[in-house]
């Protein structure tokens, strides 16, 4: 029973595996890639952008995983002049495998081909979720034909629909402090191991040509004023002397910016599907305009 449940789990379809399908069969046209979280899973929509561009972000993505897919694909990346990096108050701070989310990282393994995660409940479906859990999502599937693709086709996040946008005041706050490590146990191994992975996205745009652009995303006051200051300063600090120092990164901080109102946000820290057309106009004339 348990094999047949897991033969059945990983044949739903889900959206690493449209993710992965792109990127093989589409790599060699992609001249703008767009790494990163929900951030930019739910605010950057390809559909906007000029060039050949895909979103291989995902929820809760974090840099270790960008760079595995940077990695995984460089030799079909052929086209490729700009990749696109978030970053976010939580992206030097976070670490997948450390989160309340950590049971993604088996998708990485089970659905990219990677094989970078440590322990067997990383490498199997029935091993991350209780029995009826995985029932539910079998008869979803197999037997009332739910689907539980949320991606386009060119990898943009569909779930975040202005229409049914949450509290913009009330979720400020509890996704500032789910959000907010620098005062947890162990947050400085992980912020030394993320630096070394944004050298290595760093070195491989480089030594490619390739412009590495980061981005902060816009976020509503409500999320904004309840950051930890010293969190955000070293992000913010940390990514202008990136852009400042390195001749193939850009930064951009668009965390205040008051071209963003209320009917732009999903949540206090998410953009609607009506924020994410306008990032993505503002990024792609960024692009443009530095050719």
């Amino acid at each position: 029973m348990a094999v047949l449940m897991e033969a059945f789990l990983r044949k739903i379809p889900n959206d690493y595996v449209l993710k992965k399908e792109y990127l093989d069969a589409y790599s060699n046209d992609i001249e703008t890639l767009i790494l990163g979280s929900s951030h930019s899973y739910y605010g950057l929509n390809p559909a906007f952008f000029s060039s050949k561009t895909f979103n291989a972000g995902y929820i809760s993505q974090t840099l270790d995983y960008d760079y595995e897919i940077l990695k995984k694909y460089e030799s079909r990346l052929k086209k490729i002049k700009t990749v696109i990096l978030p970053i976010s108050y939580f992206s030097f701070f976070e670490k997948l495998e450390e989160t309340p989310e950590s049971w993604r990282v088996k998708n990485y393994m089970l659905y990219y081909d990677m094989d970078t995660a440590k322990g067997l409940v990383n490498y199997f479906e029935i091993l991350n979720f209780p029995v009826k859990t995985n029932l539910k999502r079998i008869i979803s599937y197999y037997f009332l034909s739910e689907s539980s693709i949320t991606s386009t086709k060119l990898g943009w996040g569909t779930n975040y629909n202005s229409e049914n946008a949450q509290d913009l005041i009330e979720s400020g706050e509890p996704r500032a402090r789910v959000n907010t490590y620098i005062n947890k146990e162990g947050y400085q191994v992980i912020f030394d191991a993320n630096l070394v992975t944004v050298n290595n996205i760093i070195s491989w745009c480089k030594s490619r040509n390739v412009k590495l652009l980061l981005v902060t995303t816009p976020a509503f006051e409500s999320y904004c004023e309840n950051l930890n200051k010293e969190q955000l300063e070293i992000t913010l600090t940390l990514s202008e002397t990136i852009g400042g120092n390195y001749s193939n990164c850009v930064y951009l901080n668009l965390l205040n910016d008051p071209r963003f109102d209320s009917i732009d946000f999903y949540d206090a820290d998410h953009l609607s599907n009506i924020g994410a057309e306008k990032l993505s106009e503002i990024i792609n004339n960024l692009i443009n305009s530095t050719k």
